[in-house]
């Protein structure tokens, strides 16, 4: 898979999943930067002219990466490393969110605010790739990402790991400015449109709400889970 946004090709580097560096001269300071550091990490670097970096990338950029895929972390090892965390740890679980830009966001908002990890279904969900990566600025690479098929059974599964199950919604029961983050917690966030899918409201211990300052009730999933993470470094702090 090939990335072209130089943070996330600084982080994939310091991560150690590059496999060729490709650049194309001139080059900016930057991307001379992140040469170096591809240097100093030996990763492969080749330089190629205009019509080569087209024919790779399909696009001409001064700098790309073929990087390797972070693979998925199974859900026994996943639950094992979020509980290890030494505050109680938050984990969203993603229903059919199927925008990437939304899924890198939320990555990244997670990242930011130090939670465990996310969940994402194997289907109907956006998949980490390029887009992703670069929309998450990097955090992809850092955050545990469990993708599973069936999220019913994983919130069983949670739930015998001693976790409580909470989902978002704008008719939720507890008031998000409330909520207390004293046990192991995990919040579905589910698509714009559709909301949280019924079987997995039913398979839930309750629903958060934001509140509105206004009469619009509508909120992007993404700056959802942006606000979200916020209480939960409040409440940590």
């Amino acid at each position: 898979m090939f990335i072209t946004s130089k943070n996330a090709i600084t982080e994939a580097i310091s991560k150690s999943l590059v496999k060729i560096l490709y650049i194309k001269f001139p080059l900016s300071k930057r991307e001379k930067e992140i040469i170096k550091l591809a240097e100093r990490k030996k990763i492969k670097i080749k330089t190629v002219d205009k019509k080569e970096m087209e024919s790779i990338i399909g696009k001409v950029y001064s700098i790309a990466a073929d990087i390797e895929e972070n693979a998925e972390i199974g859900i026994d090892y996943f639950l094992e490393n979020a509980l290890n965390k030494k505050n109680n740890p938050l984990i969203f679980i993603l229903d059919s969110i199927t925008d990437v830009h939304n899924l890198g966001a939320i990555i990244r908002n997670a990242y930011f605010f130090d939670l465990a990890g996310i969940i994402i279904p194997k289907d109907n969900s956006a998949k980490i790739n390029e887009k992703v990566y670069e929309v998450s600025q990097g955090a992809a690479y850092h955050l545990p990402i469990c993708i599973e098929t069936n999220l019913n059974r994983i919130l069983d599964k949670m739930k015998d790991k001693g976790f409580w199950i909470y989902y978002a919604s704008e008719k939720g029961d507890i008031h998000l400015e409330n909520f207390k983050f004293d046990l192991p917690t995990a919040i579905i966030l589910g698509n714009e449109h559709k909301g949280v899918r019924e079987t997995i409201k039913n398979n839930s211990d309750g629903s958060i709400v934001i509140n509105s300052l206004s009469d619009f009730d509508s909120l992007n999933v993404s700056a959802a889970s942006a606000i979200i993470g916020y209480a939960y470094s409040i409440f940590k702090n």
